[in-house]
């Protein structure tokens, strides 16, 4: 038992020889299983301290033109993981109820995980604000994309 969650619920991946290596596959499936084994009522905490970076946006879905990523220890051979990669496999199918907290410790995680509201804990902010840099048009076009996706999925 750790902080509360027990041990058989606690993933570790470390490039120290001993845990499974952070690779892309490997962090990907990580956050997969936990959100696919998540329900109602259960509180998730990830953490992640490595490289972060920002690639040039390919979908234009980014104010500034960049998406944040991270950059897993095989980015070479494998690539990075998006911004929008994290959105779709933590966010999107994340089930109600659920607390989920990620701590980013890396460079560009500011909007890692391309939510329309934004914190900065400087003594100065008291609570959460959107994002005036947040391309909405795309966000709202991205998530009733999805809506229509899982619709079809279910009365299809």
């Amino acid at each position: 038992d750790v902080h509360g969650f027990e041990e058989d619920n606690i993933v570790v991946l470390m490039d120290d020889g001993e845990n499974t290596e952070p690779t892309r596959e490997n962090i990907i499936e990580a956050y997969r299983t936990v959100v696919a084994h998540s329900e109602e009522g259960d509180a998730i905490f990830l953490h992640y301290s490595g490289h972060g970076t920002k690639l040039r946006d390919d979908d234009s879905d980014e104010a500034d033109g960049y998406d944040e990523a991270l950059v897993p220890r095989d980015f070479q051979e494998n690539g990075m993981i998006r911004d929008d990669d994290l959105y779709e496999i933590l966010v999107k199918d994340l089930a109600d109820g659920v607390h989920l907290v990620s701590l980013m410790d890396c460079c560009h995680s500011g909007t890692i995980m391309d939510l329309p509201y934004i914190f900065k804990g400087d003594g100065e902010m008291g609570e959460m604000i959107l994002d005036p840099d947040m391309n909405l048009d795309a966000f709202i076009e991205q998530i009733t994309g999805k809506l229509i996706e899982f619709l079809q999925s279910r009365f299809s």
